[in-house]
Parts: structure tokens; sequence; C-alpha cells
């Protein structure tokens, strides 16, 4: 549940930022609001407002902070209804509550503000501990230390750092060499022209010399680095200024993977894209934004993603919109922040997709560790076509050596190479060690409890994960696939885990306020809220034929969660390639046109309408042939043709498989953590069980076995912009 922000406080501020005040020539108008982040996530001591009065001389307006007078530079954006709207930079705020007033004549109006501190937090609840600094790295497997390039040849100096490991800002300059294969050299001064120099044309006409300013620093202790086009013979950038080559459109990049934080990192998800930089976009990213060094708590990410715009936007101004923009784990970010914290991201170009980490470690974890285990048994003898038909995968290969393979994300012993080994948890030598599962990393979001098995002291995070009812090889052997004996010695003997991730007989129970957190604060992405309000350009490369798991059924999983909660997908085009086609130039391109229809868009309707109708017509749900040749076609996954999804041009040329819950009969939403459950209907079978085959399988079910056709146990919609602390504002209590 959340603590809403109060109807009356609401109130309050709206009735203050309006005041009049008759005049001879007229009433007075003026109002003021926040334009770089929420009134209350503010940080840094800064924020950007908008004055909107009835004047059209700025210096008839005066600004007081906290009951102090203060000469600010302000700036004449637009004109609005007869009315001059004005930007300034407000800095000195405190920590803490702040009142912004403007004054023009007798008329004034205010402004509340919440700063937090630019090392964090504002919504993810406690810095997670403990927290190895740039310098504190495990050492790489050579011995050398861990290194942050900047990307002009240089690395950060991180020896010196406090307990929130800040690092001094500072700013370099790069260039585009001519030569494409030298890519961005670092440039010596300010006046220097190297006769290598680059020129570029924006996609806004704008030509200007393939300058790069490079900012480095620490927020949310996080390093972040913003890149932007910018000459350093001109004046220092401004919020207030002339954007210069800046297309005035932010792309915020996001890296991949996923495990369970503890440490700075040493990469962002990458600022100098040539192909973003060139047209003009600037770039933004931090190591919390890496899902392999951010713990994989999106509310991290979010938060950190949040805090650098913020700085951003006080720094060089206000994007007309912000495209989030990465693979993998970098596309579950992109995915749940638009789903949980609406606001931040205005378009997605996610690749590789997964929906959210935590339904997606359902098929790897089961795969990695039960499945294996039970298929892999010598005395079985069990072929890889069998062990795949349980699976439904393209090939066995997919589980048994790049899902098998990869660490269990959801032990507790997944632990980074970046962090010192010799604090990781062990339950006999280092009881009180890091844990690293996703579930300890997102504490502050699932809570604790005891699990007197494993220690009856120590409190370890709570965990979703369920296979009660579960019912694998369903469809294998309702195909012919499987015979009977081993669909029922299977699901005998399959078992399930603790939560230190030790295989047992028995299978696994799900914590039941881990379930109901999961799905009310957005852990696992559902098709309605946040997600309903972006335009989502999905490019998927095809990585089935190799056995990668980054198989492509997941585009339809997410893809079928925005059909099932809005009737439509309508927001979400689906691009399917081969592995060796980039498109991602030309998805950029129309995201940027999309978003420039929505906002020029007056027609009425919802947000979702909006998008549906402002899509270009070019952008239509497609594939690419090997030849480059385009085929316009609706995306469908057949689940009656789990072992055949072949219907259709762009099905034939890239077939999507399934996976161990489709096979046992899950939706393909693949979003039940735990399903409810119903008494055994042997109508439900192709083959005829005997009494005694009946009375192993209820026997297997003693509480019956999952009813796929309902929602998940405490499954909804979640909730947006909760916080875990220290904002009370939306404050969620588990």
């Amino acid at each position: 549940m959340k603590i809403p922000f109060t109807p009356l406080a609401a109130c309050f501020v709206a009735v203050l930022l309006s005041a009049c005040s008759p005049e001879p020539n007229g009433p007075l108008h003026l109002s003021i609001a926040v334009m770089s982040n929420k009134p209350y996530l503010l940080s840094g001591g800064d924020a950007l407002v908008e004055i909107t009065a009835s004047t059209n001389d700025s210096r008839d307006i005066r600004l007081v902070v906290n009951g102090i007078a203060r000469t600010t530079a302000m700036n004449q954006v637009r004109q609005e209804g007869g009315l001059t709207v004005f930007r300034a930079l407000v800095n000195g705020l405190n920590e803490g509550n702040n009142t912004v007033m403007a004054r023009l004549g007798d008329a004034s109006a205010e402004l509340p503000l919440v700063n937090f501190p630019i090392a964090g937090p504002i919504i993810s609840g406690p810095h997670q501990q403990p927290y190895f600094c740039l310098n504190q790295l495990a050492p790489n497997a050579d011995g050398t230390p861990r290194q942050f390039a900047i990307g002009n040849g240089e690395f950060l100096e991180a020896s010196e750092t406090d307990a929130n490991c800040s690092l001094a800002r500072r700013v370099d300059y790069v260039y585009r060499s001519t030569d494409s294969e030298a890519g961005f050299k670092p440039l010596a001064g300010a006046d220097e022209r190297p006769l290598d120099l680059a020129v570029t044309t924006t996609n806004e006409g704008v030509e200007t010399p393939y300058i790069v300013r490079l900012e480095t620093g620490t927020i949310n202790r996080a390093i972040y680095q913003i890149a932007i086009l910018h000459d350093p013979s001109q004046s220092v950038p401004s919020p207030l200024g002339n954007p210069g080559a800046w297309n005035e459109r932010l792309v915020y990049t996001f890296g991949g993977g996923c495990e369970a934080g503890y440490f700075q990192g040493t990469a962002t998800g990458g600022v100098l894209r040539d192909n973003m930089l060139s047209r003009g976009y600037a770039v933004a990213s931090s190591t919390l934004n890496v899902n392999a060094q951010g713990g994989c708590n999106d509310v991290l990410s979010a938060e950190t993603a949040m805090m650098v715009k913020e700085h951003f936007i006080e720094t060089y101004g206000m994007p007309r919109y912000t495209i989030g923009n990465g693979g993998s784990g970098g596309a579950m970010q992109q995915l749940l922040i638009a789903g949980a914290y609406p606001g931040i991201l205005d378009g997605l170009l996610p690749s590789n997709t997964f929906a959210d980490a935590v339904s997606y470690f359902t098929d790897s974890q089961e795969c990695a560790s039960i499945l294996k285990d039970y298929v892999n048994d010598p005395a079985r003898g069990l072929d890889d076509e069998i062990k795949n038909a349980i699976g439904g995968w393209s090939m066995w290969s997919l589980c048994e050596t790049s899902l098998g393979q990869r660490p269990k994300r959801i032990g507790p012993d997944d632990c980074s190479p970046q962090v010192p080994p010799e604090a990781a948890y062990h339950p006999v030598n280092n009881p009180a060690g890091v844990r690293c599962s996703i579930y300890d990393g997102m504490r502050n979001v699932f809570g604790e409890k005891i699990y007197p098995e494993i220690n009856q002291e120590r409190a370890f995070a709570r965990a979703p994960h369920d296979n009660i009812g579960v019912q694998y090889g369903l469809a294998a052997l309702n195909e012919g696939l499987i015979d009977k004996e081993l669909f029922l010695d299977l699901n005998e003997n399959i078992g399930g885990w603790d939560i230190d991730i030790n295989s047992r007989p028995q299978r696994t129970e799900a914590d039941d306020d881990a379930l109901r957190i999961a799905y009310e604060t957005g852990r696992i992405t559902s098709g309605g809220a946040g997600l309903s309000q972006v335009p989502i350009i999905d490019d998927r490369g095809y990585l089935d034929d190799i056995g990668n798991f980054h198989a492509s059924v997941y585009s339809f999983v997410a893809r079928a969660r925005l059909e099932r909660d809005n009737g439509h997908a309508g927001n979400y085009v689906l691009r399917r390639h081969s592995r060796d086609l980039s498109i991602v130039d030309e998805n950029l391109e129309l995201m940027d046109q999309w978003l420039a229809n929505i906002s020029s868009d007056t027609g009425g309707g919802t947000m979702l309408d909006r998008i549906v109708r402002s899509r270009p017509a070019d952008l239509q749900d497609d594939c690419f042939a090997a030849n480059g040749e385009r085929i316009v076609e609706q995306p469908v996954f057949s689940e009656q043709r789990l072992y055949d999804n072949t219907a259709g041009s762009c099905n034939s040329l890239y077939p999507p498989h399934a996976g161990l819950r489709l096979v046992a009969g899950g939706p393909l939403t693949n979003d039940v953590l735990k399903c409810e459950l119903k008494p055994i209907d042997y109508d439900d079978y192709s083959v005829s069980f005997s009494e005694q085959e009946k009375a192993r399988l209820e026997a297997a079910f003693p509480q019956g076995v999952c009813d796929w056709s309902k929602p998940g146990v405490h499954q909804q919609i979640n909730q947006t912009w909760l916080s875990f602390g220290p904002s009370p504002v939306n404050r969620y209590e588990p």
C-alpha cells in the first residue's frame, strides 16, 4: 500500500501558485512552477522554475528564496495566453523544505520545494550497505585495479572519495575524427581545431564542428556522464541560454546484465554514441543505470535517472523529450521505469527485450537448477530432444549452456566479480556476509524476514517465486512428445529450492507478502499504469537459432501484457530481423518523429489514444528478410502451436519458441508468479490415466494444479511513483 500525497496539501499548493491583484491597467497575473523535477523530489540544491506573468520585463519580477531576496537571471521563453513565460535557475536551496516566492507588484506566488542531498537517496530507501567505491573494487582477474574510462583516453582519479563515493565533477572535450577508425579523440584546448576534426549536421539542420562536451561526476553515489555537442570556444552551456547545436532532445542509455549491486561500477550505459551525438542528441547515463552494477534494482535506477536528468535540465536546459535506450537488462529497466515511474522517459527503444527481471528469472532459475538437475540425471537417459520438449526452447543448449551456465541471479552467492570476495555471504564461513540475490539487493522494496531453516538470527529478503501446482511438460505430454511415465516422474521429483537456492525435494512456495509487493510496486511490469503512456519500438535481433537466452518470445510477452490490460498494443511496435542487421539509426529517427507527433497532437482522448494516432505511418510491426526486404505483418504468437510457431511470413523467418512455463500451460504474459489452484481435471489431458497413474498425479499435486485461466495470486496493475523513503510522498508500506 502507499500513503498518498494528501489532497489538502495539493490544494494548498494550487492556491498559492496563482495570485492576482487589481491594478489601474488591469489585473496582475503571476504563477510559478518547477520544471526540472517534481517539486517534492529535487536534489543538489537547484531548481529550474518557470514564472508566468503579465509583464514582458523580467526586471519587474522579484524572487525570494526562504525569505531572502535573490537576484536571479531570467530568460523569456514564450508567450502564452497573453502572458509571458520566463525561466530562472534557483540555487542555494536548503536540504529539506524550501519556499520560493515570485513577486510582481502587489501580486505574489509561492512554490514549496523539497530538496534532497545530491548523494541521495530520495525514493529508493536507505542506501545499500556495504557499498564499494571505485577505489575499493576487487581487482581484475589479472590483478590490475578496476578503472572508469572517461572516454578521452584518461581514467577517473578515485583515490580520494568520501563515504558516498563522491568524486569531483570534471568537464573534458573530445572531437570526432574524419578517420572513421579513430572515433573520438581528446581535444587538447578550447581553441584547438585539429586537422582531422569532423563536421556534423544535426537533425535540425545545424552544421557544427563535431566537438563533444563530456561531463563526469557523481550523483546518487553513481558515476554519471553527459555528452553533448558544444564548442568550448563559445559560452558555457546554460539552461537559460541558446541550445547551440544541441537539438533539445535527450537520450538516456541503460546497460545490461542483472546482479545485486553493492558497488559503484566502472561503466555507464554509454554516452559517446556517434549515431546520437552526430544528429544533435545529448546522451546521459550512470553506473547505476547498468543493470549488472545497479543491483538489478529498477527503483534505484529510476531514482538515479531522475536525479541525473534533473541535473541535466539545470545545467543544459529542458529537453523536448527523453528517450530511453538499451538492450537486455537495459530493456528491462526502460520498461520497468516507464511502468512504475512515468515521466522520466517519454519514449522507449528497447532491444533484446525482457519485460522485467522477476518474471524472467522464473524461467532461468527453473532451468538452471531444478530442471537441469532432473533431466541430466544419467539414470533417466533422456536425450536432448526429449529434454527440450519439456522446456519448449529453440534447442536444449539454450537451457544447458546459455541459461544453465549463468549464475543463479536469485541466489545469495551471485556476487559480481567487482565485489571483494571476502565480503560475500557463505552460510557457514561468512553468514553475515553480503547476500547477492537480486531480492537482497532490493530489500528496501521486498522487506525481509527470518528463514529459520537457513538462519535463525539474520533476516533475508523475501522472495516471490513459487512452483506449487505447476505441471511441467504438460504441452509436451498432450502433443505426444513425452510419455505419461516421464510426465508423472518429472512432476513427482522436480522439487524446488530454499531461500539460499539449494535444491530440495519439496516444491517452492512464495512468500505471500513478496507476491503482493512484486505486483503492487511494479516489479512485475503490467501493460497498464505507466507503460500505457509511452511509445515503444522493440528492436528484436533474432538469436533463437543459436540458442541464446535472449529468446524472441519475450517481445511477445511484453506485447501480450499491453494487449491484455489495454485491449491492444498500439503503442508497441515490434521489429524483427537477423542479428547481422542494424536498424538502430532508423528506430531513433522514427521515435523522434513519433514523439514530435504526440507533442503536436491536440485531439482528445487518453494519452494512449494520442500515442496510437500519432504513430508515423511508416512505423509498423515488421520484419526484415536476409536480403533486406521489409515485410509488414502483425506479430502473432500462437499458444496452440508452441512447437511450430511458423504461421506467417515473419514467423517463418524468425519463429518464436516457448519456455518452461508456457509448456506447463502458463499464459503468454508470463507474469503469474504463483497460480491459483484447481482440482485436477482429466479432460485437460490428451491421454488417459489408469487409476494407479491418477493416484500418482494426485499425490504429486495434493493441493491441485494451476488454473491458468485466472490471474496470479495478488496479481494487479501496479501503482506509480511509490517512495520507499526518505521522501514521505506516496510512501509505500509493505
